[in-house]
């Protein structure tokens, strides 16, 4: 495997400024950040001829555990008709889940993102518990530390059953904790952060955590610049039990009714049946929509109402099938289908690209670090055989990204760096 720290490389092509470039130099530095990006740049070079680089894809949403649920789809059958259905099924796979398994499953599923050209990873994190209180966290970063992958561990809440529940039942007892524990574990959390390992926090759902949990947690990230996530009208079920509770609201009108003030810290996920209104006051409010059309597909979620104004980032989700070129077709594939264009949130394949990247890396508070080549960004990249079968006659640089995006695939991704080190080779 290559190590490119303290090394100056040259690609065939190279993403810069929205278009593919050739002639491009970068210099990296010995901890792997980009420190000159020049077409004279004074020393050795390494030359990369046969690759097209284009920034590390960035997955804003996942839950790397739901990979082992993995040739158990249920699709086609009566008894797995609802995602509540397949929820149990979730429920059972961690019942008696050891420390190590956890981390085993974890780390599968991190090698096979770096291998799908994901260089970082926002893990909503929501299996605390073994023996000891949230001894399964460390699991996760250990499994991103050893797999390569940089890593955001979304810390996530869960503290009841449903809305009118007071606490959890028996299949969501690894998941439980009570906001001022949950705060105090992300203080001990915050030593174990790196530059490859990160936090930011969630609040499961509204259906999860109740008001004050939700303020309380999101005070704490306002005060600490942490992001936080929170899944959102993924189900209509979930909305029908938010208005029939004591809130008589949408979870979206919840959390635009409790949150204050909300800022582009904040990323909801799925808003599958969100209204265009309230999509609409999260576009203002510079709110991140994380969109995962595989996962929304597989467990037939359905197909949110987005338009071009909205910010939207990219997760694998469930991870059955971990494609981040599919699911940058999928969220324009969908939208498509949904209204009869092919001109939907003006998707084309540069404005993919940075939903894939650069948005992901503001969702999960890392704009500053990742998600572009630019000087003081971390080397990050994914590389494209230029001379595979799907891209040697479209390797034109006004071709090639349309042609990576709509036509090629995981077999395409010839090497992906993290932090200047390669860690996957064709």
């Amino acid at each position: 495997m290559a190590d490119y720290r303290g090394k100056i490389v040259e690609p065939n092509l190279v993403w810069i400024n929205d278009k593919f470039e050739a002639g491009i130099k970068l210099k990296i530095s010995q901890n792997g950040i980009i420190e000159e990006i020049s077409r004279e740049i004074s020393g050795d070079v390494v030359e990369l001829p046969q690759f097209a680089l284009i920034p590390g894809f960035i997955n804003a949403h996942s839950h790397a555990f739901h990979r082992n649920l993995r040739g158990q789809s249920g699709i086609g059958c009566q008894e797995s008709d609802t995602f509540w259905k397949w929820r149990d099924a979730m429920y059972k796979l961690v019942e008696n889940i050891s420390y190590d398994n956890f981390k085993q499953l974890c780390k599968g599923t991190f090698e096979e993102m770096i291998n799908a050209g994901i260089t970082t990873v926002g893990e909503f994190h929501y299996v605390h518990h073994e023996n000891d209180r949230f001894n399964l966290d460390n699991a996760v970063i250990e499994a991103a530390q050893e797999a390569g992958i940089r890593l955001v561990l979304i810390e996530t809440l869960y503290s009841r059953s449903g809305f009118n529940a007071e606490t959890v039942n028996k299949e969501q007892k690894r998941f439980e904790s009570k906001i001022d524990e949950f705060i105090k574990h992300l203080k001990i959390l915050e030593k174990s952060t790196n530059s490859t390992t990160t936090l930011a926090v969630a609040a499961h759902s509204t259906r999860a955590v109740d008001t004050e949990g939700i303020q309380t947690l999101w005070r704490y990230a306002s005060e600490n610049n942490k992001s936080f996530h929170i899944h959102l009208e993924e189900q209509p079920k979930e909305i029908e039990d938010c208005i029939n509770s004591f809130h008589r609201l949408r979870p979206s009108e919840l959390l635009l009714d409790k949150m204050y003030p909300v800022t582009s810290k904040l990323t909801v996920v799925h808003c599958t049946y969100t209204l265009r209104e309230h999509l609409n006051v999260f576009a203002k409010k510079d709110v991140n929509i994380c969109i995962c059309p595989l996962t929304e597909g597989f467990l037939g979620d359905g197909i949110p109402d987005l338009n071009d104004t909205d910010h939207l980032c990219l997760g694998t989700d469930c991870n059955n099938r971990i494609n981040f070129l599919e699911e940058m077709r999928w969220l324009t594939y969908c939208q498509n289908m949904k209204h009869n264009r092919r001109n939907c949130c003006k998707l084309d394949a540069t404005k993919l690209l940075q939903i894939a990247t650069f948005n992901g890396a503001k969702s999960l508070g890392l704009e500053g670090a990742v998600g572009k080549f630019e000087v003081g960004q971390q080397f990050d990249y994914v590389a494209f055989d230029l001379e595979s079968k799907r891209l040697k006659d479209f390797k034109a640089p006004n071709m090639l990204l349309d042609a990576v995006i709509f036509g090629a695939g995981n077999e395409e991704i010839a090497a992906v760096g993290v932090a200047g080190i390669e860690r996957k080779q064709k």
